[in-house]
């Protein structure tokens, strides 16, 4: 089922300013806060389309979404069976989308009450093909990176945005559909990964809104947040392995590839030698070792070695070496030894904050 009407103006009679596309999955508890950000932006209704794409719920959120939409004219709701995951819903959501620009927002996050007037309004200005909005963590999750200086134009090579490759921020749609970007579909974790860095790497100016809290990343209490499950982290890392491929291709061997393949490391690849690898048995962990060589053999080159912090460090030689049995006796002091120097993913596409010797801040 879906709930069509005409878009929201921008006032210029060329359709909303601003195309909002939420992925609904089992959040139901989440929605009145989530989407109710979206409906109160001071950016006016009238500029604003919200298209919700229900990815197969069964809690109840389809209902309250198209509740929602008799009483919200700007609101679309789409329904269609579980996809294993948001990417399927994002593209669903911008094949619809009709607005100037784009942003996503994930169904139990929510929108500072100014952050699309503010992102938009900077967009214009510099035309911008990307904006960044000041991140914030709420209910125990920390924000990925601390954004705090507005700065017209950055890169990823001279700032931190690298470090948040999440789909959470703000592009112009006609830059979107010229680069053909498209989210991975039917994956639980990292699915944004490819389009946020085709997207950053692509762009002409890419700009950062810091002085204004823009985008509420939520904790669940129940734990259930994507980056929090347990995955097949052989495949995974196979699959990373074709993300790093692209980053290749695209930035030439060198010190601004190296300054993107510490992100990598940091956040996909070594993250994951913490608990994930000490909960597999001796077979499991040997299969996850195997799986990470071709990364660590192709990309860790001595600079990327000397970014990471020590403890990262030590796991990685232990990876290049291919001394397993170690590497176990790494982690398991690291991790029953206190804080592990590890950073696990707190969202998608996001490793946390840069490396020793960084602030992670723009």
């Amino acid at each position: 089922m879906a709930a069509d009407r005409p878009p929201a103006s921008d006032g210029q009679g060329t359709g909303p300013a601003v195309s909002v596309v939420v992925p609904v999955h089992n959040t139901r508890r989440y929605l009145e806060r989530s989407l109710g950000s979206v409906f109160a932006q001071s950016l006016g209704p009238d500029a604003v389309e919200v298209i919700a794409v229900d990815d197969g719920s069964d809690d109840g959120s389809g209902a309250w979404l198209d509740e929602a939409a008799r009483t919200h004219p700007n609101l679309t709701v789409v329904h269609q069976p579980p996809s294993g995951g948001p990417g399927r819903p994002r593209n669903v959501g911008m094949d619809r989308a009709r607005g100037r620009y784009l942003f996503f927002l994930d169904s139990d996050d929510h929108l500072g009450t100014e952050a699309l007037e503010r992102l938009t309004a900077l967009a214009d200005t510099y035309g911008s093909d990307i904006v960044y909005g000041r991140i914030v963590g709420a209910g125990g999750r920390g924000a990925p990176v601390d954004l705090h200086t507005t700065s017209p134009r950055v890169t990823p090579f001279d700032s931190p945005v690298y470090w948040t490759l999440a789909a959470y921020k703000l592009f112009r749609r006609a830059y979107v559909q010229e680069r053909g970007l498209r989210f991975v579909e039917g994956r639980l974790r990292a699915e944004d990964l490819p389009f946020g860095i085709r997207a950053l790497l692509g762009a002409g100016t890419v700009s950062v809104l810091g002085d204004y809290d823009c985008y509420y990343l939520q904790g669940r209490d129940d734990d259930s947040n994507a980056s929090r499950q347990d995955l097949d982290w052989v495949e995974h890392l196979g699959y990373i392995g074709t993300v790093l491929e692209e980053v290749a291709d695209l930035v030439p061997p060198g010190p601004d590839r190296d300054t993107l393949m510490v992100r990598h490391f940091h956040g996909e690849i070594l993250a994951q030698f913490a608990e994930p690898y000490l909960a597999r048995d001796a077979e499991g962990r040997r299969a996850m070792a195997k799986a990470a060589r071709p990364l660590v053999d192709a990309y860790l080159t001595d600079r990327v070695l000397a970014a990471l912090p020590p403890r990262l460090r030590l796991r990685a030689q232990c990876l290049q070496r291919g001394a397993v049995d170690e590497l176990t006796e790494v982690v398991r002091a690291d991790i029953e030894g206190g804080p592990t120097g590890t950073v696990r993913a707190e969202t998608e596409g996001d490793p946390g904050p840069p490396p020793d010797g960084a602030d992670g801040r723009a």
